[in-house]
């Protein structure tokens, strides 16, 4: 039972191992896969470090190119070649840096663009790739007039809520100024009135003081 349990595992292990392997093969198969997974494949094997893998994986490319050369197959060719062309040039330096020659693919590539009518395709690439990048500008140049104007009318909200609060402040203080220059004007008014009635006590006394020293004499 134990042997027969152990021969399902390595079997199972087989049949993952497989599948892995026929799953990669298949990334890279130009009849299962767009130009744009071909391309997500091989930036993988850059990234996971494996030359070994990566090297596979460059000759598999060169070897799907070479075989649509061969066929003349100009449209498939050039959509491919495109893309693998710009991770040849995004990736230089990696690929050399594990070592790897990338001659026998750029030659490949070369000779796609000799391929009648290749430079047609390539310059409807082209010329597609600049009108999407007209558009991604323009599109970029509306967003930036919207966070231009949004801010513009953000602004002028804000200067005007400074400008209602400082009118606010400059008539509060106006108030207390007012209030204060009354208060004032009250409190003197009540002083002055004061010190009349004291003088008027003063000087009534006095006088009372003076009659009383005359009776006297």
């Amino acid at each position: 039972m134990k042997k027969l349990f152990v021969m399902a595992a390595v079997a199972a292990m087989c049949l993952t191992s497989c599948n892995k392997t026929q799953t990669a093969e298949e990334s890279l198969d130009f009849d299962k896969a767009t130009p744009e997974a071909v391309v997500s494949s091989l930036t993988e094997k850059v990234q996971s470090g494996d030359q070994t893998a990566i090297a596979e994986a460059v000759e598999a490319v060169q070897a799907e190119i070479q075989e649509l050369v061969n066929e003349g197959n100009v449209e498939k060719v050039s959509e491919y070649a495109a893309k693998i062309q710009t991770f040849v040039e995004e990736n230089a330096e990696a690929l050399k840096g594990f070592n790897i020659d990338v001659t026998p693919l750029t030659n490949v590539l070369e000779q796609v663009k000799t391929l009648p009518g290749a430079a047609q395709e390539a310059a409807e690439g082209t010329v597609e790739a600049a009108q999407a990048e007209a558009e991604a500008a323009a599109q970029e140049a509306v967003e930036a007039g919207k966070a231009a104007v949004d801010a513009t009318v953000e602004d002028a909200k804000n200067k005007a809520n400074e400008a209602v609060q400082d009118a606010k402040d400059k008539a509060n203080a106006a108030v207390q100024d007012a209030k204060d220059k009354a208060n004032a004007a009250v409190q003197d008014a009540k002083d002055k009135a004061n010190k009349a009635v004291e003088d008027a006590k003063a000087n009534t006394n006095k006088a009372i003081q003076d009659a009383a020293d005359k009776i006297k004499l």
